[in-house]
């Protein structure tokens, strides 16, 4: 049996917002009350795993001045915890709470993997199949790129260009064809098959694809055929127009190193994370990445997603062991990445599955442990907030 508690913070309760001044020390009494109306998830026999946990997101949050985070864990196919901390607003100080919806990231790659995997399986989209197949409008290059190539990222398409609107992007799009045709007569960074080269356009390319074979628009598929199946209530295409319950302010900092989207951001050298000044982040309209970074969601939803792909059932065996089977370059040399999923092993020799995204005004992660049944799913609205082992360090908690 799981239980949720609604709590509502007493008059003088502190609220755990550790970005909004000088890291200071949390205990786990003051985490106790982590907010108004913040509410906890747990199940029987979690309560030191939840506690410790608490404690170790304070303690982030506080050194990397994050704003709002959310995380949610599910053992076994049960939602265990389910927490939010800080706030979703800081003008408005509206807490965070496990209905709060994050920008995916590129956590959205897995998710669209699954809209093309369902077609799959439906007998409408081979994994195999050229891009030209499905979107003749984009150019023949130096040799063939099939889906398989850019769901494994060894399509050799570009990553985001240095300077360019790719992330931080001002145009609507209604289709994604409307964005690739931005890059469509791009040179190739690599020989298609050649080189695991990261490419959220090509990821871009595959949702064209996509969208081809399955007959409507990718984010109407992602609902019909992903998000409304799983019961992903809060899960939605990220549109900057539409009036979206519970969705955060985007933030970031200033302070730290330049990234390839040539901003200031609170990312700081290795080893030598800053906090800078709190800043509402930029604006960006997301249209032009629903295949690979363009979604709206909470933990929760992440984790049901994750659940489902522990087992067949949503997806068939066959498919899901084509996900996630490490791809190899045209040299044998194998990527740690299967079809949108990176795969391989932990510090402990477990079976891992995750992606990680980021986005304009927060990160997110997620991650399988397909033998212990653990998933967890972590999301934050600051820009480069950089969770490093702090996802794992959580679930470790849940395995003992």
């Amino acid at each position: 049996m799981k239980f949720r508690t609604l709590l509502i913070a007493a008059a003088g309760s502190a609220l755990l917002v550790p970005s909004l001044g000088l890291a200071q020390a949390t205990s786990p009494q003051t985490l106790a009350h982590a907010g108004p109306y913040a509410e906890h998830l747990t199940t029987p026999g979690r309560r030191e795993a939840v506690l410790a946990g608490r404690k170790l997101v304070a303690d982030y949050m506080a050194q990397r001045g994050v704003p709002g985070l959310a995380v949610a864990v599910s053992v076994g196919g049960v939602m265990t915890w389910s927490e939010g901390f800080g706030l979703a607003d800081v003008e408005q100080g509206v807490p965070v709470t496990p209905s709060t919806v994050f920008r995916t990231g590129s956590v959205a790659k897995p998710m669209s993997m699954s809209v093309a995997a369902r077609l799959h399986d439906q007998g409408k989209l081979d994994f195999d199949a050229a891009v030209q197949s499905l979107v003749p409008s984009f150019p023949v290059k130096s040799k063939p790129i099939t889906f398989r190539m850019l769901a494994g990222m060894l399509g050799g398409l570009r990553h985001y260009r240095l300077g360019s609107d790719d992330f931080f992007n001002p145009v609507k799009y209604d289709n994604l064809l409307g964005y690739v045709d931005t890059y469509k007569n791009d040179p190739l960074v690599a020989e298609p098959g050649a080189k695991f080269y990261y490419s959220s356009p090509g990821t871009n390319l595959q949702g064209a694809m996509t969208q081809a074979a399955g007959g409507k628009l990718f984010p109407d598929l992602a609902q019909e055929l992903v998000f409304e199946p799983l019961g992903m209530v809060h899960t939605v295409a990220d549109r900057n127009e539409e009036i979206i319950p519970y969705r955060v302010r985007y933030y970031e900092r200033t302070g730290g190193e330049r990234t390839y989207r040539i901003r200031q951001t609170s990312w700081g050298p290795e080893g030598k994370p800053q906090r800078g000044v709190l800043l509402n982040a930029p604006y960006s309209d997301n249209s032009n990445k629903f295949a690979s970074g363009g979604y709206l969601t909470t933990p929760e939803d992440l984790v049901k997603f994750g659940e489902a792909h522990l087992a067949p059932g949503f997806l068939t065996a066959a498919t899901l062991n084509q996900l996630f089977t490490e791809q190899k370059t045209t040299d044998g040399k194998g990527t740690g990445y299967g079809m949108n999923w990176f795969v391989g092993k932990d510090a402990q020799g477990r079976t891992i599955r995750w992606h990680s995204g980021s986005s304009v005004g927060g990160n997110s992660m997620l991650i399988l442990y397909p033998d212990q049944m653990v998933v967890i799913a972590m999301q934050s609205n600051l820009t480069d907030s950089n969770f490093d082992g702090l996802p794992r360090a959580l679930a470790n908690l849940f395995m003992r």
